[in-house]
């Protein structure tokens, strides 16, 4: 349980996005139906989008097509991600079931659910249940049916009606692009994996990341359209967002990756015993990092008993790797430069995937 002045907001996307319409409407004219089938770049510089088979100039491309953008095979140098990267997903609202017993938890997060890699949860939410079910790359329909069949066993208070949603989505969970910008192309929400890597939620940051960008592009206004919409410009919209939100998840992503490899008894007994505070779970169900000092590491320890002290080395040596990687992350270069980019770039790759990557 977590005090409710702490609690994450749940956003209805449809009511959301009906208001962000109607704010840009005036500003801007809305085209619906149009399908993006690719980027206009020219010489290195994104000069528009080609939708519907129209060519379209602009000199900003802001790309929040989500992470199979179709944009990004036209824009040099921009990140892409792995496949077991990317959440696929069941979600729904069901309506509750009204003569069901009263739920023991009122937010129930699975971690490796069924043993598998992914997560689930039922949160009950008024007269609705939200329920998801998930897994890292995909998995057959027998499995997702499974999983779906598992949940309902064992929250009774997910009725059978679908209120909203009830179909199958890709989500990207890892930390945010480390090229998420070029001369004439900003990604932003999914395309840019802004999303929380360890459960894929992404709107609140998506919103704070339009405002920096926002900031970057009115405060070059008076450098003229080229310069403002630069790739050296361009950068401190993405190094603001590293800053406030991007390093974070970084460690978070690290901590994703740790978990899923842990043996289901060693994560078990973690989420049951006194090694974990209630505020530590609570962190760990909402996608947040677990920062424990030395002096509550060695209450954790004398918690567990020397008998768990491997356990316990394991998963501080993967806490560990999380501070490392958010210690890097915010190096972040204070200016565009490629040399000082791609340098940064390759650290924080190898710090959360610890894989070597060349440009």
């Amino acid at each position: 349980y977590e005090a409710e002045e702490k609690a994450d907001f749940s956003v209805w996307r449809r009511a959301l996005n009906r208001e962000l319409v109607k704010s840009a409407e005036e500003y801007a004219e809305i085209k619906f139906s149009y399908e993006v089938e690719g980027a206009i770049a020219e010489n290195g510089r994104v000069k528009g989008i080609i939708a519907n088979g129209e060519k379209v100039y602009a000199d900003l491309v802001v790309d929040s097509l989500g992470a199979f953008s179709s944009l990004k095979k036209d824009v040099p140098g921009v990140t892409v991600h792995e496949a077991d990267e990317i959440f696929v997903t069941y979600r729904a609202f069901r309506r509750k079931n009204a003569a069901a017993p009263e739920a023991e938890y009122t937010n129930k997060v699975y971690l490796k659910h069924k043993g598998e890699r992914g997560i689930a949860w039922a949160i009950q939410d008024g007269d609705e249940v939200d329920v998801l079910a998930g897994r890292l790359g995909g998995a057959s329909k027998e499995e997702f049916a499974s999983a779906i069949a598992h949940l309902e066993k064992e929250n009774p208070t997910i009725g059978a009606e679908t209120v909203r949603g009830g179909g199958m989505y890709r989500i990207p969970v890892r930390y945010p692009a480390t090229r998420m910008v070029a001369d004439g192309y900003a990604a932003i929400g999914d395309a840019a994996y802004m999303t929380v890597p360890m459960l894929g939620s992404g709107i609140a940051t998506s919103l704070a990341a339009a405002g920096m960008l926002a900031k970057c592009l009115t405060e070059a206004a008076g450098k003229g359209a080229e310069e403002a919409v630069s790739v050296k410009n361009l950068w401190n919209y993405e190094r603001d967002f590293y800053l406030a939100f991007g390093a974070e998840f970084c460690g978070v992503d690290v901590t994703k990756r740790g978990v899923l490899e842990f043996p289901d008894v060693l994560l078990g007994w973690l989420l049951t015993s006194k090694v974990l505070t209630n505020d530590d779970v609570c962190a760990l169900a909402k996608g947040r990092f677990l920062n424990i000092g030395v002096k509550e590491a060695l209450k954790k320890v004398k918690a567990a008993g020397l008998k768990k002290l491997p356990a316990l080395l394991r998963v501080n040596a993967m806490l560990t790797r999380g501070k490392r990687a958010i210690k890097t992350a915010r190096r972040i270069p204070a200016v565009y430069a490629p040399r000082a980019v791609g340098k940064w770039e390759r650290k924080l790759v190898k710090a959360v995937t610890g894989k070597d990557i060349r440009r």
